[in-house]
């Protein structure tokens, strides 16, 4: 089976990640699978980066000469974003609705992403089309020629323009957005065109045939509220390559980290890291290590991996900064004791499931689609969002019973191998795969039926 995926880039956290992952996986099913991305940061094989430049303008080809060589330059603080430049600037369109406030659908390829000379996929499986690099408007003559599954990471695909809403208690987007006082939540806009780029998104639906997955539950109940009305529809929870997420040797992973063998790791992981980011909570987890602390004088250690801009002070926080090697992320599972996890807003983070893979209990914020992740009091804990003295009270009890953080891990390691591999995910999505395709011969036979 022939199988184009879309998705911002090839390499990065949560949505990227999902689609690196299944992109893999694929493959490995014997499938000839590409993956379309907005800026390609590998060399995986079959990663293609998208043409911006293509069906645009006379000095397109100038603009696109110029960012193959920045592309090629060693890497540099401010490389994409003047990349982006050169594409925005070969296509005015893109600068004129930015500054409007309009979403960026301005990429023509993305009619023709199906039209490669002697490559025409089977399927197209895409994940976040936020990101200014896909033309919504493509979604509806796409659909009705082959099928179209749509993994939703969030909720942008039904708003005007924000990915989450659930945290600030915003209900616009089922009635047309407009008036929007949250203009700057991710992914931002400048102006207030929420209403128009609703209106937009719900004339595009109406027209497309589309396939909605979700990863949680959770999410999904939010899509059959919406104006997407998806044509077939299926909760397929993501999975984790078990391979590299797994137990190991705690002692020898500690020794080759460098950290304490007596010491009750805490661990926070995302890409953000430390950073703010108003859809993670790590305010909250920061709050909670401090409060235990005080309390215990010795025997406690936070590791925060991801983006840090946090200079360390104290002997007992440990700030990795980004960590791109998946490998050496699983190594800081295997050595912590516990994963802390907190959002204002979230809908199936791959760190739990890591984690959770890797051996170890994990105690989060109950919102989103968290609580279908972790058994409460099997696998880890729930605590209110924001609540970081609940938090803290989870983590001195699991410090002062470590033979039950390490039933409880053990609990997890079998679960995350039970519900959560990659493996079962890909296989999920490739026998839907099968099954639409089924139903579109069968909707081409009856109309060619019809027709005769």
């Amino acid at each position: 089976m022939r199988i184009l995926q879309l998705s911002t880039y090839d390499r990065g956290g949560g949505a990227e990640k999902v689609a690196f992952d299944l992109h893999r996986a694929y493959r490995e099913h014997g499938h000839d699978v590409r993956l379309l991305v907005r800026h390609k940061r590998t060399d995986v094989a079959g990663a293609v980066e998208a043409d911006a430049y293509q069906f645009t303008s006379a000095w397109a080809p100038a603009c696109a000469a110029l960012e193959r060589w920045i592309a090629r330059r060693p890497s540099f603080r401010g490389q994409y974003r003047l990349r982006d430049w050169l594409r925005r600037t070969a296509w005015p369109q893109r600068w004129i609705d930015r500054w409007r406030g309009i979403e960026d659908f301005n990429y023509p390829y993305s009619h023709h992403s199906v039209d490669s000379p002697g490559w025409r996929p089977d399927v197209i499986h895409a994940h976040n089309l936020h990101g200014d690099y896909f033309d919504l408007h493509a979604l509806a003559p796409l659909s009705q020629r082959i099928p179209v599954v749509w993994t939703l990471h969030d909720a942008w695909a039904f708003t005007g323009h924000c990915a989450h809403f659930v945290d600030i208690g915003c209900e616009r987007w089922r009635t047309g957005c407009g008036n929007c006082p949250y203009l700057r939540r991710f992914p931002p806009i400048r102006r207030d065109r929420t209403a128009e780029n609703w209106e937009r998104k719900r004339q595009i639906y109406a027209s497309s045939r589309l396939a909605v997955a979700t990863q949680s539950r959770w999410l999904m109940d939010y899509v059959e509220q919406s104006m997407l009305h998806p044509w077939q529809k299926r909760v397929i929870p993501n999975g984790v390559d078990l391979t590299v997420y797994r137990p190991g040797d705690r002692r020898q992973v500690r020794n080759a980290l460098r950290l304490p063998q007596d010491a009750f790791i805490c661990m926070f992981a995302a890409a953000s890291g430390n950073a703010k980011n108003p859809y993670k909570d790590y305010a909250t987890v920061d709050q909670a290590v401090r409060m235990v602390a005080q309390q215990l004088s010795t025997g406690l250690m936070f590791v925060c991996t991801g983006n840090s801009n946090r200079t360390i002070a104290d002997s007992w926080l440990r700030y990795t900064g980004y960590i791109a090697d998946w490998q050496q992320v699983a190594l800081y599972y295997q050595a912590a004791d516990v994963l802390l996890h907190a959002a204002n807003a979230d809908n199936s983070p791959c760190v739990v499931l890591e984690a959770l893979a890797c051996g170890k209990p994990v105690i989060a914020t109950a919102v989103g689609g968290i609580p279908e992740q972790i058994v409460d009091g099997e696998t880890g804990f729930l605590v209110p969002p924001g609540d970081s003295q609940a938090m803290a009270q989870r983590i001195i009890g699991l410090m002062n019973r470590p033979d039950l953080c390490r039933q409880m891990g053990q609990a997890a390691a079998a679960y995350a191998q039970r519900a959560y591999s990659l493996d079962q995910q890909a296989a999920t999505y490739l026998q839907w795969f099968d099954d639409l395709r089924a139903e579109y011969d069968k909707i081409a036979k009856d109309a060619g039926a019809a027709r005769g």
